[in-house]
Order: C-alpha cells, then sequence, then structure tokens
C-alpha cells in the first residue's frame, strides 16, 4: 500500500475546494485533538486508533466544488441546525461549498459530539461484526 502525506494530497486540489478542505482539516483537529489523521480513500480519514477500521469521520473533496464531511456514526448526532444530510443506519455527512461554511460553529459541535462518542460506538461497531462472525 501506497502511502501519501496530506500535504501532498492537498495539493493535489484546485485551489477553492484545497481552501475550504484545509478550512475543514483546521476544525476538526480542533475538535478532535488526538484524532489519527490519514488519507485513506482519496479522502482524509479520522480515527480513535491507528486503524482506518476505528474511522469516526472523514473529509472527502468532490467533483462538483464541494467537500463533504462526514461522520460514521451521524445518524445519532444531535443536529439542531440540521447540517447532516442521508438516510441510511448510521452515515451521514455535510455538504461544506465555502470557506465560510467551514467555519460554521454548529459543524464544530458536530464534530466534537462524534469525537465524545467515538470509543463506544466504534467499540459496538468492533463487537457486532465479532457476533456476526461466530
Amino acid at each position: 500500500m501506497v502511502s501519501i502525506s496530506v500535504q501532498d494530497w492537498l495539493a493535489n486540489l484546485t485551489p477553492d475546494v484545497r481552501a475550504v478542505t484545509r478550512q475543514l482539516r483546521a476544525v476538526a483537529r480542533k475538535n478532535m485533538p488526538e484524532a489519527r489523521e490519514y488519507i485513506y480513500h482519496d479522502a482524509i480519514g479520522y480515527s480513535v486508533k491507528d486503524s482506518p477500521a476505528n474511522r469516526i469521520c472523514y473529509i472527502a473533496p468532490q467533483r462538483k466544488g464541494y467537500v463533504n464531511f462526514g461522520f460514521f456514526f451521524g445518524a445519532g448526532l444531535p443536529d439542531p441546525e440540521k447540517l447532516l444530510i442521508g438516510e441510511g443506519k448510521r452515515l451521514r455527512h455535510v455538504k461544506v461549498w465555502s470557506v465560510a461554511e467551514a467555519k460554521n460553529p454548529a459543524l464544530a459541535k458536530l464534530i466534537a459530539a462524534t469525537w465524545k462518542e467515538a470509543p463506544e460506538r466504534v467499540a459496538k461497531v468492533h463487537t457486532g461484526m465479532k457476533k456476526s462472525k461466530g
């Protein structure tokens, strides 16, 4: 597996998308200071441990000029501003079109909330996976 640094990966983005992605990364790092950060499936992934199997959220630039900030456990997050999009069992995301939107305090609260709940939620998923294999 070839590893690429976040900085090298960012360099490949268009200037507008790069600016939004950098701001989202700053907000993520501020609200999840102990999270592990890496490039995985052409996105910046954040996890509670070094393994991508422990991902809790991601930053994924899209071809149409916006950036998704995704939450693997977004369905259970408090979202009074109704930023989260999605109808799956767990996954939700926020479409971010500008640096100003990336600075939205409601998004920072979602990120902080997912970090707070992350260890418990990741553990539940892994426990469920072990039971289904058994």
